[in-house]
């Protein structure tokens, strides 16, 4: 009984020393979404004007939000995944928000992937975007459109 107990104990106090030493939050492809945060130097309204001209140019199709609720939520066209059975889209998140005289625009990007749409239909991944252009495609349209306004 005596050899058993040693390895159980052993086990116990591994499992439970794990626990504290990860940090509060966990950074890396499993950590937050980056939200790319940019100040410009108008109202929500005209700001939320020029996002959805940004967000044409970007072929992208508004599907949620208004200039009242400062948010915007868009998807992009349909194209193929990597086998001719899967599909890929990208989703836009745009929070607008008023800093007195200027406003505040944050974004996220997600990847959405339907592997296998015969078999499964509407069961599909998300993925955080980290590292892409799209940031910066949208943040500088957005910026044209604010200078440009027709």
């Amino acid at each position: 009984m005596k050899p058993f107990i040693v390895p159980i104990l052993f086990l116990c106090v591994l499992a439970m020393s794990g626990c504290g030493s990860a940090p509060g939050e966990v950074y890396g492809r499993a950590g937050p979404a980056p939200e790319s945060t940019r100040t410009f130097e108008s109202d929500p309204r005209s700001v939320y004007a020029a996002a959805l001209v940004s967000l044409a140019r970007m072929e992208f199709r508004v599907t949620k939000g208004g200039p009242a609720q400062g948010k915007i939520e868009a998807v992009s066209g349909l194209s193929k995944g990597d086998n001719l059975q899967s599909s890929r889209q990208i989703t836009i998140s745009i929070r607008i928000s008023a800093l007195g005289d200027s406003s505040e625009v944050s974004a996220v990007l997600k990847e959405v992937i339907e592997q296998d749409s015969n078999e499964h239909p509407g069961f599909a991944t998300e993925t955080k975007l980290r590292d892409t252009p799209y940031y910066e495609v949208f943040f500088n349209g957005l910026a044209q459109a604010l200078a440009d306004p027709k």
